[in-house]
């Protein structure tokens, strides 16, 4: 936990969405950059928004997050899974563990849900699919499924599935 310690603000926010998530009966993680960042010793102080990844209903655990901050609304995107948090501090992206399929057509995906390990897979790199979890019981416990951590330490930038359709899914990964 002592990963999520440093910013006073940032422990706050994650420690009551991991208290919501208890509440609610699902598991949520810190996700994304947030975790790379960190885990690189880069200052977050300044960092503009986090992402939360929660196994379950990512709209109704936003809409407690934000009940929790006193952010009277959130920006709902119910065909994505996801919801933003517009708090005054920094911006909180919550999204659903899902999977995304692609046509060739668009690069907006079809999401449904899915496992947390298939929605670490999704991600671009294995360093952004590493995870804290911010459940009370294990609060900061890292979870790495595809040896992030082990690449970050490298220097590594390594697609968690078949790099070919992890790019041809979304080529803009690419430019990340």
């Amino acid at each position: 936990s002592s990963l999520l310690k440093n910013n006073q603000e940032h422990y706050n926010v994650l420690f009551k969405a991991g208290e919501i998530a208890k509440e609610q009966n699902v598991s949520c993680y810190l996700v994304g950059g947030y975790v790379r960042d960190k885990l690189l010793n880069r200052d977050i102080t300044d960092i503009t928004d986090i992402d939360i990844m929660v196994v379950g209903d990512s709209i109704k655990f936003a809409k407690a997050l934000a009940d929790s901050l006193n952010v009277k609304e959130i920006v709902e995107f119910e065909k994505f899974k996801t919801a933003l948090i517009p708090y005054e501090k920094f911006e909180i992206e919550v999204a659903s563990s899902r999977s995304e399929s692609y046509s060739s057509e668009t690069r907006n995906p079809i999401v449904s849900e899915a496992t947390f390990n298939e929605d670490m897979s999704r991600r671009d790199f294995t360093v952004n699919a590493i995870a804290a979890s911010l459940d009370p019981e294990n609060f900061g416990r890292l979870h790495d499924p595809y040896g992030g951590i082990k690449d970050l330490q490298k220097g590594l930038l390594i697609t968690p599935l078949d790099p070919d359709s992890t790019f041809t899914d979304d080529p803009l990964r690419m430019l990340r």
